[in-house]
C-alpha cells in the first residue's frame, strides 16, 4: 500500500484500500463529512468522520445513507478494515 491507500495489481489496475487523508477532499458547508470522490455505481463517497469526528449512525450494510442535501451517499470505513464502502446500493455499469 502506498500513502494514498492504494497499490497496483496487475488484473485490476491501481485501486484503494483505505482512505489515509491524501486524496483531494471537497469540503462540505453544513458539517458533513468532505467528498472524495464516486463509487462505481454513480454515489457520492465520503470521509468516514463529519467535523466533530462522528460517523453517520444511520449507515446500511453498504455503508450508506440519505439525506436532503446529497441524496443517498457512502461514508468510506476506517482505514484499517481494507475496504471503503462494503456493498454497492446502486446499478453498475458493465
Amino acid at each position: 500500500m502506498d500513502d494514498a491507500g492504494g497499490h497496483i495489481n496487475l488484473d485490476n489496475g491501481y485501486h484503494y484500500h483505505a482512505a489515509t487523508g491524501k486524496t483531494k477532499e471537497q469540503e462540505q458547508h453544513d458539517h458533513h463529512a468532505p467528498m472524495i470522490g464516486y463509487a462505481m455505481d454513480g454515489h457520492g463517497l465520503y470521509t468516514q468522520l463529519n467535523e466533530e469526528g462522528n460517523e453517520p449512525d444511520d449507515l446500511d450494510d453498504c455503508r450508506g445513507h440519505y439525506d436532503t442535501t446529497r441524496g443517498y451517499h457512502y461514508h468510506v470505513d476506517a482505514a484499517g478494515n481494507n475496504n471503503f464502502i462494503n456493498c454497492f446500493s446502486g446499478a453498475i455499469a458493465q
